[in-house]
């Protein structure tokens, strides 16, 4: 704001220019602060596959891993979950442990609940190999027919499968 020459009263508001430019300023900081992956979308079989490498990874480290199906209201599809074998103190002695699943925090866990795994359990071993599985992705309305499918290979390799149609 300015004052004009020779009056002494001075202004309220701010001009249109003023309010123009301050709001290019703010609009120019927050494009260069937004993340770079803000707008892009990952697959969810390239969701799979980098699951399926930390996981492994996770394996080699010693831990042992599984990736089970949680079934949703009686479905065929439900969410994965993965889980690490540790050893909790015991419920009813003090002095033992038991080994049991516990949920396992990963840096890309999948989202939704429209995944099919056969078997239902696949394991992560400390070699770098896993059960062999078929792992299925469901449409929107839940047809499994209709979705995409990936095969995990003892390896830890993911192929995903192709129907043949172009």
């Amino acid at each position: 704001m300015f004052c004009a020459k020779g009056r002494g009263r001075r202004r309220r508001g701010f001009t249109l220019i003023e309010i123009v430019i301050t709001m290019v300023v703010i609009s120019l900081m927050a494009v260069m602060a937004m993340p770079r992956g803000f707008f892009s979308f990952e697959s969810p079989m390239r969701a799979l596959q980098r699951t399926v490498m930390e996981l492994s990874d996770v394996a080699l480290d010693g831990v042992s891993v599984r990736m089970r199906l949680d079934l949703v209201d009686r479905a065929e599809t439900g969410s994965i979950v993965v889980e690490a074998l540790s050893k909790v103190p015991d419920r009813y002695d003090s002095t033992r442990y038991t080994l049991e699943w516990t949920p396992l925090t990963i840096r890309y866990p999948l989202e939704g609940d429209r995944w099919l795994l056969d078997p239902p359990i696949i394991y992560f071993f400390r070699d770098g190999t896993c059960t062999p599985a078929r792992i299925l992705r469901a449409d929107r309305d839940s047809r499994i027919s209709e979705g995409e499918s990936a095969l995990l290979t003892v390896t830890g390799y993911l192929f995903e499968e192709t129907d043949g149609k172009s």
